[in-house]
């Protein structure tokens, strides 16, 4: 009987079909170094959600510092006191304006972290 349910319901094809390496590949990310993670907002997608799981929920060695009634929180580095190591909505705000895409994160970033006075890695990937 469970099969003839399962010969019944229609086979989906993958849309985007990931090659196994690319699920599952490693990268290497520098918290203390002058990495920077850049968190690209999709509309309709989680994004707030996860954004905000981002800077709240993660454990870190040193985890953001959110105050109560506020919106962002401040993800400095460990051991630094201004330097951040995530550029994201509940971290530095809209600092590139609101939902900016890939192409105005691209040229905006390195702009706007030099403003926070962060380093960050000149290397976008």
């Amino acid at each position: 009987e469970e099969e003839e349910e399962a010969a019944a319901m229609p086979r989906l094809a993958a849309k985007f079909p990931f090659a196994r390496g690319e699920l599952c590949r490693r990268v290497r990310f520098d918290m203390r170094g002058r990495d920077v993670i850049v968190f690209l907002h999709i509309q309709k997608t989680g994004g707030t959600t996860f954004g905000r799981h981002l800077v709240r929920n993660i454990h870190l060695e040193q985890p953001c510092y959110c105050r109560a009634g506020q919106k962002k929180c401040a993800c400095h580095r460990p051991g630094g006191d201004k330097d951040t190591w995530l550029f994201s909505r509940f971290s530095t705000g809209w600092s590139c304006g609101l939902h900016a895409d890939w192409t105005e994160l691209t040229s905006c970033v390195p702009a706007a972290m030099e403003r926070r006075g962060c380093a960050g890695n000149r290397t976008l990937r």
